[in-house]
């Protein structure tokens, strides 16, 4: 099983986006068993897959964190499509990062145990975490639960401020979690203009692994998501469609032939 954060400490950078369609591409072209983990109080996630969703009814990631639910896959999950399962999040954990401060009750270790549970069932090859920007009770479990990290970024200087923020958070959690790494930058939202280009450059000079391929910026991106559709169902021939198809096949370990190195 591997087991993979998605994060940046900047928000819209495309995190949610890349979890959806690489969790669709893992189900769709590698028929993979995929559990997507919403870790964002936002729950964007969440509402993408289920409008209707009611926390009231269904355990969410707080629950977990709290020790209101056992963390166990099994009874967690809400299945999406086959081979697509969902554990959802609710607007609780940002109060549960009030309540951790005040009275200690965020657990974020119960999200490791929650990916052993899934490890010694057998019945997972893939978990991804969509996290939170910045340093939650959430993100942080997620890093203790992750054996990489996938950095979404846009090409400007924000972003990269995330970034680096987010590097020396993984840098301090190896001491509790010596397995995390960096699987690498996934530039996204890329466009043909000088400033971009520069900006990759620069990125690709710095001593982190940034994959090869890039995701082009598309209107078709924001339009899936008002449809609640991943890019392969909705505009699979989009340019965004196109690289995250590429980038799957590159984190797979097959060449990204195809990808955002033919970019227009």
């Amino acid at each position: 099983m591997r087991s993979i954060a998605i994060m940046n400490n900047k928000g819209g950078v495309g995190k949610t986006v890349t979890a959806i369609n690489l969790a669709d591409i893992l189900v769709r072209d590698y028929h993979q068993r995929v559990v997507l983990v919403d870790c964002d109080g936002q729950a964007n996630l969440t509402r993408f897959y289920l409008p209707a969703f009611d926390s009231a009814v269904n355990a969410t990631t707080a629950e977990v964190l709290t020790g209101e639910a056992e963390p166990h896959m099994s009874d967690l999950l809400c299945e999406i499509i086959p081979g697509l399962s969902l554990l959802p999040a609710s607007d609780r954990l940002y109060m549960l990062d009030v309540e951790a401060i005040n009275a200690g009750q965020g657990r974020p270790d119960r999200l490791w145990q929650m990916a052993e549970s899934a490890w010694d069932d057998g019945d997972t090859d893939w978990l991804i975490f969509d996290c939170p920007p910045g340093y939650t009770t959430a993100s942080v479990g997620a890093l203790l639960a992750a054996q990489e990290v996938v950095i979404p970024t846009t090409v400007d200087g924000f972003s990269f401020t995330g970034m680096s923020g987010l590097l020396r958070q993984i840098a301090t959690m190896r001491s509790a979690n010596a397995e995390i790494s960096v699987a690498g930058v996934l530039i996204t939202q890329w466009r043909n203009t000088p400033v971009v280009q520069e900006g990759e450059k620069a990125l690709r000079e710095l001593e982190v692994p940034v994959f090869q391929t890039v995701i082009r910026r598309t209107d078709k991106v924001p339009e899936s998501t008002i449809a609640r559709e991943p890019l392969a169902v909705y505009s699979p021939k989009s340019a965004a469609g196109m690289d995250y198809r590429a980038w799957g096949r590159e984190l797979m370990g097959e060449e990204a032939a195809g990808s955002g190195q033919g970019k227009v």
